[in-house]
């Protein structure tokens, strides 16, 4: 019979930590992640031996625009997502001229800024001594949700009158609004340029089933995720507004938790649990303010939920999530000639 240590040591061996679905060779990810300050100057990444570089990168995400009585907004639109392999020849090695050098696009934090904050910055980055073949790349950022001011006629009405792409559920005044115009919209779609695989944003959208524009419990909000986050195409992620007594369908709470979630299980390991905020009444969970608009607290590219305003009462929405410089490298010495270097 075996022993129990012997049984034990069986039954728990992978906490030896042998991973099987580990990406190969190394990777190096930059991205803000702060308010105000981005890298100084840019990003340089120089490799480390000859090989094979996968670089990606993300346009910064829109955000949601404030608005300071009743009504509400859509949210921003994702950046779009650019990705490219290089290969780093031992001769440029030699000659210490090879690197990669970028800008990383900045979300709008313009909080205090009323109905729309326009465009976010775009990811931009340039490789050299590709084997002699230099060349830079794009991923625009994502354009600013829009926010209306209405006592009286529904959301819906009011973003259907101002051009924006509608589908009307149920009763009239009801609906979903996508933040974008059509044909008058196409120079806002975030384009990606240079890459192997150039992906477009895409756009997010806002379900509004209450007709009354001062109900914020029967909003749900659609956020498009930016190809290559989780998925080859991206994906969406659909949470409901709440409303009660405590304010919690302000964006500070109800919003950073909803969308926190469903983010979370965008992926197979989902392990984060939902922020704590307070405000300065020292016991609300729903935020304060400008806080809430310019802390990018959303994954890079993701956009920021729109506004969700309490009556007579600012909601500054969600900041999007800044740009990112994502780099796989597989050096020569790693790489297994039945494995694919540029997947």
């Amino acid at each position: 019979m075996a022993s129990l240590t012997t049984l034990l040591k069986n039954k728990y061996s992978f906490f030896v930590g042998n991973e099987q679905n580990l990406e190969r060779g190394e990777i190096y990810s930059y991205y803000p992640g702060n308010h105000y300050t981005n890298f100084r100057c840019h990003v340089c990444w120089k490799p480390p031996a000859a090989g094979c570089a996968r670089i990606e990168i993300w346009g910064a995400g829109g955000s949601g625009a404030e608005m300071c009585c009743c009504g509400g907004g859509t949210p921003g639109n994702p950046g779009a997502y650019s990705t490219k392999c290089i290969r780093i020849e031992q001769a440029d090695i030699d000659a210490n001229t090879t690197f990669v050098c970028g800008v990383i696009g900045f979300s709008c934090g313009n909080a205090s800024d009323l109905c729309h904050r326009g465009r976010s910055e775009p990811t931009q980055i340039c490789w050299f001594g590709n084997n002699g073949q230099d060349g830079c790349m794009c991923a625009e950022g994502g354009k600013g949700g829009y926010s209306y001011c209405s006592t009286g006629t529904s959301l819906y009405c009011c973003f259907t009158a101002g051009g924006f792409c509608g589908t009307r559920v149920g009763s009239d005044g009801c609906g979903v609004i996508c933040n974008y115009r059509g044909a008058a919209d196409t120079d806002w779609c975030a384009q990606a340029y240079g890459g192997d695989v150039n992906c477009y944003g895409g756009f997010s959208c806002a379900r509004f089933e209450r007709c009354q524009p001062n109900c914020n419990c029967g909003k749900i909000m659609v956020l498009r995720i930016p190809s290559g986050m989780w998925s080859e195409c991206g994906g969406e992620i659909h949470y409901a507004i709440d409303q009660n007594g405590r304010r919690y369908r302000h964006s500070g709470a109800g919003g950073h938790h909803g969308a926190t979630h469903p983010l979370n299980l965008m992926g197979r390991n989902p392990t984060q649990g939902g922020a704590y905020t307070a405000c300065w009444t020292g016991n609300t969970s729903c935020g304060c303010y400008e806080w809430n608009g310019c802390t990018a607290f959303m994954p890079a590219g993701i956009p920021g939920q729109g506004a969700t305003p309490c009556d007579g009462v600012r909601d500054h929405a969600h900041r999007g999530g800044h740009g990112m410089i994502r780099i796989r490298f597989i050096a020569d010495v790693d790489a297994d000639p039945t494995y694919p270097e540029y997947q």
